[in-house]
């Protein structure tokens, strides 16, 4: 029996001056596909950011996974090493809540929408 490997991650990559913009394009973002985005595209973006902003753009997920917040805040650590900023944008309201329950809402610059994300180019503060 082979193994059985998740499709290319999906995630639309963006360079908008300093800031890259990553919109998630997973309705439902878990799994063997999120550790993907996570590890082939998300982490070794934030180590090269050189002090640049990365916004991810939720506008298209609607779950995700409780195992793709603990890579979201291995993200953000590898952000912080690389003098960089991190703003999450569009996030559902649900998905929002499990931000606010579990206090990652203090962890996360969370905005509205991309143009106010875009423009807090302001460094990822620890919790």
């Amino acid at each position: 029996m082979s193994d059985v490997l998740p499709e290319s991650p999906t995630v639309d990559l963006r360079r908008l001056g300093t800031v890259t913009v990553a919109t998630l394009l997973d309705k439902r973002v878990l799994g063997a596909r999120a550790t993907s985005l996570f590890e082939d595209r998300l982490l070794p973006l934030a180590d090269a950011l050189a002090g640049d902003g990365l916004v991810i753009d939720f506008s298209r997920v609607t779950y995700f996974g409780s195992d793709s917040f603990g890579r979201l805040v291995v993200l953000a650590g590898r952000v912080e090493r690389a003098r960089g900023w991190l703003t999450l944008c569009h996030v559902d309201a649900k998905i929002r809540e499990v931000f606010r329950v579990t206090r990652l809402d203090t962890r996360f610059d969370i905005a509205d929408d991309l143009v106010t994300a875009i423009g807090s180019s302001r460094p990822t503060e620890p919790g």
